[in-house]
């Protein structure tokens, strides 16, 4: 595959149906909540890169403020007056396209976070396995991006791979929720002064709260909705923002995962999670996604001039740095992590501090596999994605 020239300024040659337009959105959004498939990879297979990086390249502040004064006269007074002047706006950007395809993606988002949550707490190990086949696999397309190869792309490939590793010993999902059930259990003990929290004890309180009634069960899941417990703090917020920042970066990019840089920044379980929550009109899932967004919108539109810029004054040595980036991303896939069985673990929820018993964390430790049974299961989920991702990338060499 040779270089990718994203500076196209002349428009699409076709228009696809509303429902392919929508169905592509929806597989750009399963790419993107699956770590180890590139959305830019499937820009490139559904044939529409160029076309979407020049509609990021419309995205300027006289088409942001154009866009905000005709939206405000609509609303207005509305009516084709100045109805048809906007359509004719947004199709002579191509916005409208973008807005299929942005719907389509957010659909799969919110259709697949809570299938991501339950397999990731409940089967990580198989989880990560296929997560690592996937991996795996697409190292073979930034290496056959690459135009020429030389010995010093060495420098670049590990020091992908040394950012990575680094990244992944330094962020030890442990000792973040370690961290913050500390911080609740400050604030139970506070909030209980004298109370007993033994095992013992906590155990009588989990079934007292299990003998409530049904009744009482549907006035507390009426309460759920927009509610706000706090249960973020400033710091969550603002780093939420940045890792999409970064983790926008990535999905533009053929090759690497956006879901896979946040797992490496140790959020990919907070976003999935908060994905998950809006189902209850949460508050505090609303803000952190919203800070999320935020740095997505940020990130996208100076990203792709970035990339534009990179990709054509030093294009080998970034695939090169990419190919060390995923190179060293299997470290943090590696399916067998030591765990850690926490006998409580105390959290904020409905506003309320509440703890959960015997609950198991895994750290960033890798291990080697004792248990034959498990060692299969893993062996076939990494099967299952070399085989998931080995479609993709034959597909795109069709294309």
């Amino acid at each position: 595959m040779g270089r990718i020239a994203i500076h196209m300024n002349e428009p699409p040659a076709n228009k696809d149906s509303l429902i392919k337009e929508l169905l592509i959105g929806f597989c750009l959004g399963t790419a993107n909540i699956i770590p180890g498939v590139s959305g830019g990879t499937f820009l490139l297979i559904f044939n529409i890169y160029k076309r979407v990086f020049l509609i990021l390249g419309n995205i300027n502040k006289a088409n942001v403020v154009l866009f905000f004064l005709m939206l405000i006269s609509l609303v207005r007074e509305p009516g084709k007056k100045f109805m048809e002047p906007f359509i004719g706006f947004l199709a002579k950007n191509d916005f409208i396209f973008l807005f299929k395809l942005i719907i389509g993606a957010v659909a799969a988002i919110l259709c697949l976070s809570s299938l991501m949550k339950y397999l990731i707490i409940n089967q990580f190990t198989m989880t990560y396995a296929l997560f690592f086949g996937l991996i795996f696999i697409s190292i073979v397309i930034p290496v056959k991006m690459l135009t020429k190869k030389k010995y010093w792309m060495l420098f670049f490939i590990l020091a992908g791979a040394f950012s990575t590793i680094y990244v992944s010993v330094a962020v030890n999902p442990y000792d973040k929720v370690k961290m913050k059930s500390d911080i609740y259990q400050k604030l139970y003990l506070k909030q209980t002064p004298g109370q007993d929290i033994s095992v013992q004890t906590l155990i009588g309180q989990d079934a007292d709260r299990q003998a409530m009634d049904e009744s009482k069960q549907k006035q507390t899941s009426s309460l759920k909705l927009l509610s706000f417990s706090g249960k973020y703090t400033v710091d969550e917020y603002l780093y939420a923002g940045i890792c999409g920042v970064i983790s926008i970066s990535a999905m533009v990019l053929p090759g690497i995962s956006g879901s896979l840089v946040m797992i490496l920044m140790g959020e990919y379980f907070e976003v999935v999670s908060a994905i998950s929550a809006l189902k209850t009109l949460n508050l505090d899932a609303i803000f952190f996604l919203g800070c999320f967004a935020i740095g997505i919108v940020f990130g996208g539109l100076f990203f792709a001039r970035l990339i534009n810029m990179v990709l054509n004054r030093y294009y080998n040595a970034t695939m090169a740095f990419l190919i060390g980036l995923m190179v060293g991303s299997l470290y943090a896939l590696w399916p067998f992590k030591k765990s850690i069985v926490m006998a409580r673990q105390f959290i904020k929820k409905d506003g309320a501090i509440d703890f959960i018993e015997n609950v198991r964390v895994y750290t960033n430790i890798n291990v080697v596999p004792r248990d034959k049974t498990q060692i299969l299961i893993s062996l076939l989920a990494f099967l299952v994605g070399c085989i998931i991702m080995f479609f993709f990338i034959r597909k795109e060499n069709q294309n």
